[in-house]
Protein backbone atom coordinates (compact mmCIF):
# COMPACT_ATOMS: atom_id res chain seq x y z
CA UNK A 1 0.00 0.00 0.00
CA UNK A 2 1.21 3.29 -0.55
CA UNK A 3 1.22 6.64 1.47
CA UNK A 4 2.15 10.03 0.81
CA UNK A 5 3.29 11.54 3.60
CA UNK A 6 2.13 14.82 4.24
CA UNK A 7 2.34 17.15 7.48
CA UNK A 8 2.37 21.46 7.42
CA UNK A 9 5.35 20.91 9.90
CA UNK A 10 7.83 18.17 8.31
CA UNK A 11 9.94 18.63 5.36
CA UNK A 12 12.15 16.46 3.51
CA UNK A 13 15.31 17.42 2.05
CA UNK A 14 17.58 14.98 -0.34
CA UNK A 15 21.40 14.66 -1.97
CA UNK A 16 21.52 12.28 -4.30
CA UNK A 17 25.11 11.61 -3.30
CA UNK A 18 26.30 12.47 -7.12
CA UNK A 19 26.86 16.23 -6.63
CA UNK A 20 25.81 18.70 -3.41
CA UNK A 21 22.68 19.69 -4.85
CA UNK A 22 20.08 19.95 -2.25
CA UNK A 23 16.30 19.19 -3.13
CA UNK A 24 13.07 19.76 -1.44
CA UNK A 25 10.95 16.59 -2.25
CA UNK A 26 7.84 14.53 -0.30
CA UNK A 27 8.73 11.08 0.55
CA UNK A 28 5.82 7.75 -1.29
CA UNK A 29 6.20 4.87 1.09
CA UNK A 30 5.25 1.33 -0.08
CA UNK A 31 5.38 -1.22 2.36
CA UNK A 32 9.08 -1.13 3.39
CA UNK A 33 10.85 0.91 0.87
CA UNK A 34 9.96 4.54 -0.21
CA UNK A 35 10.37 6.79 -3.24
CA UNK A 36 11.37 10.46 -3.15
CA UNK A 37 9.11 12.65 -5.15
CA UNK A 38 10.88 16.21 -6.80
CA UNK A 39 7.86 18.18 -8.63
CA UNK A 40 7.52 15.34 -11.89
CA UNK A 41 10.58 13.21 -10.84
CA UNK A 42 10.66 10.61 -8.68
CA UNK A 43 13.94 9.25 -7.16
CA UNK A 44 14.00 5.24 -5.73
CA UNK A 45 12.99 2.72 -5.11
CA UNK A 46 14.76 3.37 -1.52
CA UNK A 47 14.99 0.45 1.19
CA UNK A 48 14.02 1.35 4.57
CA UNK A 49 16.79 -1.06 5.89
CA UNK A 50 19.25 0.02 4.01
CA UNK A 51 19.21 3.49 5.79
CA UNK A 52 21.60 4.24 8.75
CA UNK A 53 21.47 7.29 11.23
CA UNK A 54 23.92 10.04 10.95
CA UNK A 55 23.18 13.13 13.20
CA UNK A 56 20.75 14.79 15.14
CA UNK A 57 20.68 18.60 15.43
CA UNK A 58 17.96 20.06 17.63
CA UNK A 59 15.22 20.15 14.04
CA UNK A 60 16.56 17.17 12.30
CA UNK A 61 17.58 14.31 11.26
CA UNK A 62 20.31 13.57 8.75
CA UNK A 63 20.24 9.77 7.36
CA UNK A 64 22.90 7.94 4.70
CA UNK A 65 21.99 4.94 2.44
CA UNK A 66 24.21 2.14 2.15
CA UNK A 67 27.02 1.93 -0.49
CA UNK A 68 26.14 5.42 -1.78
CA UNK A 69 28.45 7.83 -0.88
CA UNK A 70 27.39 11.72 0.10
CA UNK A 71 23.46 10.33 0.04
CA UNK A 72 21.72 11.76 2.49
CA UNK A 73 17.94 12.82 3.65
CA UNK A 74 17.01 14.88 6.22
CA UNK A 75 13.94 15.36 8.03
CA UNK A 76 13.10 18.41 9.46
CA UNK A 77 10.35 19.14 11.90
CA UNK A 78 7.66 17.20 13.84
CA UNK A 79 8.11 13.41 12.04
CA UNK A 80 4.28 11.93 11.16
CA UNK A 81 3.93 8.73 13.48
CA UNK A 82 3.41 6.97 10.71
CA UNK A 83 6.97 6.94 9.11
CA UNK A 84 8.74 6.67 12.80
CA UNK A 85 8.36 3.11 12.79
CA UNK A 86 10.11 3.01 9.16
CA UNK A 87 13.39 4.89 10.43
CA UNK A 88 16.79 3.91 11.72
CA UNK A 89 17.08 4.30 15.72
CA UNK A 90 18.99 8.00 16.55
CA UNK A 91 22.36 7.61 18.67
CA UNK A 92 23.58 9.74 21.35
CA UNK A 93 25.90 7.96 22.98
CA UNK A 94 26.21 5.38 20.73
CA UNK A 95 25.11 1.52 20.75
CA UNK A 96 24.12 -0.20 24.69
CA UNK A 97 24.58 3.53 26.14
CA UNK A 98 21.42 4.88 24.00
CA UNK A 99 19.32 2.77 26.38
CA UNK A 100 19.88 4.44 29.01
CA UNK A 101 18.84 7.90 30.18
CA UNK A 102 21.23 10.87 30.56
CA UNK A 103 22.03 10.45 34.30
CA UNK A 104 22.87 6.56 33.84
CA UNK A 105 25.17 7.00 30.72
CA UNK A 106 26.36 10.40 32.79
CA UNK A 107 27.00 8.15 35.63
CA UNK A 108 28.79 5.13 32.72
CA UNK A 109 31.06 7.97 31.64
CA UNK A 110 32.22 8.88 34.95
CA UNK A 111 32.76 5.13 35.80
CA UNK A 112 34.51 4.13 32.82
CA UNK A 113 36.85 7.83 33.63
CA UNK A 114 37.67 6.53 36.89
CA UNK A 115 38.52 3.09 36.02
CA UNK A 116 40.80 4.59 33.18
CA UNK A 117 42.81 6.73 35.43
CA UNK A 118 43.00 3.75 38.08
CA UNK A 119 44.47 1.95 35.59
CA UNK A 120 46.95 4.63 34.26
CA UNK A 121 48.12 5.17 37.64
CA UNK A 122 48.18 1.64 39.19
CA UNK A 123 50.05 0.33 35.50
CA UNK A 124 53.64 0.27 37.15
CA UNK A 125 52.40 -2.01 40.09
CA UNK A 126 50.87 -4.75 37.91
CA UNK A 127 53.79 -4.29 35.02
CA UNK A 128 56.73 -4.76 36.85
CA UNK A 129 56.06 -8.50 37.94
CA UNK A 130 55.59 -9.00 34.52
CA UNK A 131 58.66 -8.01 33.13
CA UNK A 132 60.90 -10.92 32.97
CA UNK A 133 63.94 -10.95 35.67
CA UNK A 134 66.35 -11.91 32.72
CA UNK A 135 65.29 -8.55 31.08
CA UNK A 136 65.89 -6.89 34.75
CA UNK A 137 69.51 -8.10 34.54
CA UNK A 138 70.22 -7.07 31.34
CA UNK A 139 69.07 -4.03 31.77
CA UNK A 140 71.06 -3.45 35.23
CA UNK A 141 73.78 -4.70 33.78
CA UNK A 142 74.09 -1.87 30.94
CA UNK A 143 73.81 0.62 33.70
CA UNK A 144 76.81 -0.55 35.44
CA UNK A 145 78.73 -0.74 32.47
CA UNK A 146 77.74 2.75 31.74
CA UNK A 147 79.61 3.87 34.82
CA UNK A 148 82.41 3.77 32.95
CA UNK A 149 85.36 2.47 34.92
CA UNK A 150 83.99 4.81 38.62
CA UNK A 151 83.17 1.66 40.87
CA UNK A 152 85.72 1.35 43.35
CA UNK A 153 87.31 -1.72 44.40
CA UNK A 154 89.57 -3.01 47.12
CA UNK A 155 90.16 -6.37 48.68
CA UNK A 156 89.24 -5.36 52.04
CA UNK A 157 86.73 -2.77 51.26
CA UNK A 158 84.91 -5.34 48.84
CA UNK A 159 84.76 -7.81 51.60
CA UNK A 160 83.34 -5.18 53.91
CA UNK A 161 80.49 -4.39 51.71
CA UNK A 162 79.79 -7.57 50.42
CA UNK A 163 80.25 -8.27 54.80
CA UNK A 164 77.52 -5.37 55.40
CA UNK A 165 75.33 -7.04 52.77
CA UNK A 166 74.75 -10.27 54.02
CA UNK A 167 74.47 -8.55 57.21
CA UNK A 168 71.31 -7.13 56.10
CA UNK A 169 69.72 -9.51 53.75
CA UNK A 170 69.57 -13.86 53.79
CA UNK A 171 69.46 -14.20 49.69
CA UNK A 172 72.26 -11.64 49.24
CA UNK A 173 73.23 -13.90 45.87
CA UNK A 174 71.04 -11.60 43.97
CA UNK A 175 72.00 -8.38 44.99
CA UNK A 176 75.04 -5.85 43.84
CA UNK A 177 76.20 -3.62 45.92
CA UNK A 178 78.97 -1.52 45.02
CA UNK A 179 80.33 1.89 46.10
CA UNK A 180 81.07 4.61 42.64
CA UNK A 181 83.75 7.44 42.92
CA UNK A 182 80.91 10.43 42.37
CA UNK A 183 81.16 13.11 45.32
CA UNK A 184 77.07 13.21 45.46
CA UNK A 185 75.12 12.15 48.74
CA UNK A 186 73.30 9.66 47.30
CA UNK A 187 72.30 6.11 47.04
CA UNK A 188 70.66 4.54 44.28
CA UNK A 189 68.67 1.29 43.85
CA UNK A 190 69.01 0.11 39.58
CA UNK A 191 67.30 -2.74 38.13
CA UNK A 192 68.53 -6.39 38.54
CA UNK A 193 69.18 -6.14 42.15
CA UNK A 194 71.94 -3.58 42.24
CA UNK A 195 72.33 -1.06 44.87
CA UNK A 196 75.38 1.82 43.76
CA UNK A 197 76.11 3.69 47.12
CA UNK A 198 78.19 7.18 46.41
CA UNK A 199 81.49 7.90 47.54
CA UNK A 200 79.64 11.55 48.82
CA UNK A 201 77.39 9.11 50.83
CA UNK A 202 79.84 7.25 52.60
CA UNK A 203 82.29 10.64 53.24
CA UNK A 204 79.85 12.06 54.76
CA UNK A 205 77.98 8.98 57.25
CA UNK A 206 79.59 9.54 60.90
CA UNK A 207 78.99 6.01 61.15
CA UNK A 208 78.94 2.53 59.08
CA UNK A 209 75.30 2.46 61.10
CA UNK A 210 73.75 5.29 58.88
CA UNK A 211 75.00 3.63 56.13
CA UNK A 212 73.53 0.34 57.15
CA UNK A 213 70.21 1.95 57.26
CA UNK A 214 70.44 3.57 53.73
CA UNK A 215 71.53 0.47 52.15
CA UNK A 216 68.65 -1.24 53.99
CA UNK A 217 66.19 0.93 52.75
CA UNK A 218 67.42 0.68 48.97
CA UNK A 219 67.38 -3.16 49.10
CA UNK A 220 63.47 -2.72 50.10
CA UNK A 221 63.06 -0.75 47.22
CA UNK A 222 64.10 -3.41 45.10
CA UNK A 223 62.61 -6.18 46.94
CA UNK A 224 59.22 -4.69 46.65
CA UNK A 225 60.15 -4.31 42.52
CA UNK A 226 59.77 -0.04 43.22
CA UNK A 227 62.55 0.33 41.08
CA UNK A 228 60.89 -0.95 37.58
CA UNK A 229 57.67 0.52 38.84
CA UNK A 230 59.74 3.69 39.18
CA UNK A 231 60.90 3.59 35.87
CA UNK A 232 57.76 2.55 34.19
CA UNK A 233 56.17 5.51 35.65
CA UNK A 234 58.80 7.89 34.53
CA UNK A 235 59.82 6.63 31.29
CA UNK A 236 56.94 3.99 29.84
CA UNK A 237 57.23 0.25 28.72
CA UNK A 238 58.65 0.82 25.45
CA UNK A 239 61.59 3.40 26.90
CA UNK A 240 62.11 0.60 29.23
CA UNK A 241 62.31 -1.97 26.77
CA UNK A 242 64.64 0.38 24.21
CA UNK A 243 66.71 1.60 27.14
CA UNK A 244 68.97 -1.66 26.67
CA UNK A 245 70.79 0.11 23.71
CA UNK A 246 70.97 3.21 23.00
CA UNK A 247 68.46 4.99 25.43
CA UNK A 248 70.59 3.88 28.46
CA UNK A 249 72.10 7.34 29.77
CA UNK A 250 67.97 8.55 29.97
CA UNK A 251 67.02 5.82 31.60
CA UNK A 252 69.87 5.90 34.39
CA UNK A 253 68.71 9.42 35.08
CA UNK A 254 65.37 8.36 35.53
CA UNK A 255 66.52 5.84 37.86
CA UNK A 256 68.98 8.50 39.94
CA UNK A 257 66.28 10.66 39.86
CA UNK A 258 63.57 7.93 40.74
CA UNK A 259 61.10 9.43 43.29
CA UNK A 260 58.89 6.23 44.49
CA UNK A 261 56.15 7.92 46.15
CA UNK A 262 55.09 8.28 50.08
CA UNK A 263 54.15 4.42 50.08
CA UNK A 264 57.06 3.34 48.37
CA UNK A 265 59.34 5.06 50.50
CA UNK A 266 56.91 3.81 53.46
CA UNK A 267 57.92 0.31 52.15
CA UNK A 268 61.60 0.69 52.15
CA UNK A 269 61.21 2.48 55.37
CA UNK A 270 59.86 -0.18 57.03
CA UNK A 271 62.03 -3.05 55.14
CA UNK A 272 65.18 -1.36 56.50
CA UNK A 273 63.82 -1.38 60.76
CA UNK A 274 62.89 -4.50 60.02
CA UNK A 275 66.19 -5.68 58.74
CA UNK A 276 67.97 -3.04 61.29
CA UNK A 277 66.55 -5.36 63.77
CA UNK A 278 67.35 -8.79 62.52
CA UNK A 279 70.94 -7.90 62.46
CA UNK A 280 70.44 -6.06 65.46
CA UNK A 281 71.64 -2.80 64.59
CA UNK A 282 70.73 0.43 66.01
CA UNK A 283 67.88 2.26 63.84
CA UNK A 284 69.43 5.77 65.72
CA UNK A 285 71.56 6.00 63.35
CA UNK A 286 69.76 6.25 60.58
CA UNK A 287 67.64 8.84 61.97
CA UNK A 288 70.28 10.71 62.84
CA UNK A 289 71.10 11.01 59.32
CA UNK A 290 67.94 11.94 58.09
CA UNK A 291 67.53 14.87 60.41
CA UNK A 292 71.20 15.88 59.63
CA UNK A 293 69.67 15.76 55.76
CA UNK A 294 66.64 17.68 56.25
CA UNK A 295 68.55 20.38 57.99
CA UNK A 296 70.92 21.02 55.66
CA UNK A 297 71.06 24.67 53.36
CA UNK A 298 69.54 24.01 49.88
CA UNK A 299 71.26 24.21 47.00
CA UNK A 300 70.58 27.61 46.15
CA UNK A 301 72.54 28.39 49.26
CA UNK A 302 75.50 26.67 48.28
CA UNK A 303 75.61 22.97 48.75
CA UNK A 304 74.16 21.12 46.07
CA UNK A 305 76.19 17.76 46.53
CA UNK A 306 74.60 16.83 49.74
CA UNK A 307 71.48 17.92 48.84
CA UNK A 308 71.08 14.88 46.01
CA UNK A 309 70.05 12.92 48.77
CA UNK A 310 66.73 14.68 49.22
CA UNK A 311 65.46 15.28 46.09
CA UNK A 312 65.28 11.28 45.10
CA UNK A 313 64.31 10.53 48.87
CA UNK A 314 61.63 13.07 49.88
CA UNK A 315 62.65 13.37 53.67
CA UNK A 316 60.15 14.29 56.61
CA UNK A 317 60.05 14.41 60.51
CA UNK A 318 57.73 11.38 60.34
CA UNK A 319 59.96 8.90 58.57
CA UNK A 320 62.60 9.91 61.18
CA UNK A 321 60.36 9.56 63.63
CA UNK A 322 59.53 6.11 62.93
CA UNK A 323 63.10 4.79 62.80
CA UNK A 324 63.09 6.47 66.46
CA UNK A 325 60.31 4.57 67.65
CA UNK A 326 61.62 1.23 66.85
CA UNK A 327 64.64 1.46 68.78
CA UNK A 328 65.11 -0.10 72.13
CA UNK A 329 66.38 1.21 74.98
CA UNK A 330 67.11 -1.87 76.51
CA UNK A 331 68.46 -3.79 74.02
CA UNK A 332 72.67 -4.45 73.40
CA UNK A 333 72.72 -3.09 69.76
CA UNK A 334 76.15 -4.66 67.85
CA UNK A 335 77.74 -2.00 65.22
CA UNK A 336 77.16 -3.11 61.62
CA UNK A 337 80.92 -3.45 60.74
CA UNK A 338 84.41 -3.48 63.06
CA UNK A 339 86.11 0.02 63.05
CA UNK A 340 88.55 -1.60 60.91
CA UNK A 341 86.09 -2.55 57.96
CA UNK A 342 84.09 0.58 58.17
CA UNK A 343 87.61 2.21 57.48
CA UNK A 344 88.29 -0.03 54.52
CA UNK A 345 85.12 0.72 52.63
CA UNK A 346 85.75 4.50 53.46
CA UNK A 347 89.16 4.42 51.80
CA UNK A 348 88.33 2.26 48.96
CA UNK A 349 87.90 4.78 46.57
CA UNK A 350 91.08 6.67 47.25
CA UNK A 351 92.79 3.23 47.72
CA UNK A 352 91.88 1.97 44.08
CA UNK A 353 94.36 3.44 41.67
CA UNK A 354 92.49 2.59 38.38
CA UNK A 355 89.06 3.76 39.55
CA UNK A 356 88.24 6.96 37.43
CA UNK A 357 87.35 10.40 38.61
CA UNK A 358 84.02 11.11 38.90
CA UNK A 359 84.53 14.79 38.41
CA UNK A 360 82.08 15.92 35.59
CA UNK A 361 80.26 12.38 35.78
CA UNK A 362 77.57 13.29 33.52
CA UNK A 363 74.58 10.45 33.82
CA UNK A 364 72.39 12.07 30.32
CA UNK A 365 74.95 11.71 27.97
CA UNK A 366 77.53 9.02 28.76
Amino acid sequence: MAHEVEDPFFSVSYIDGKNAIRREVEILTIGQNFYLLENERRHGPYAFCYMHFVSKTKDNLSYGYEDIDGWRLTLSGTIPEELKPFLPATRTYGNWLDKLDFGRASAVFITASVAAVAIIFTAPQWLAPLIPQSLENKLGDALVEDFGGRICSTPDGKAALSKLTNTLDANPDDLQVELVNIDMLNAVALPGGKVFLFEGLIQQAESVDEVAGVLGHEIGHIRQRHVLQGLLRQLGLSSILGGLNENIGGVFSSALSNNYGRDAEREADSHSIEILDKANISPIATKGFFNKLSKIPNEENGISSVTSYMSSHPLSSQRAAKFDASFDKERDYQPALTQDEWAAIKSMCANDKDVKSGFGFDFADE
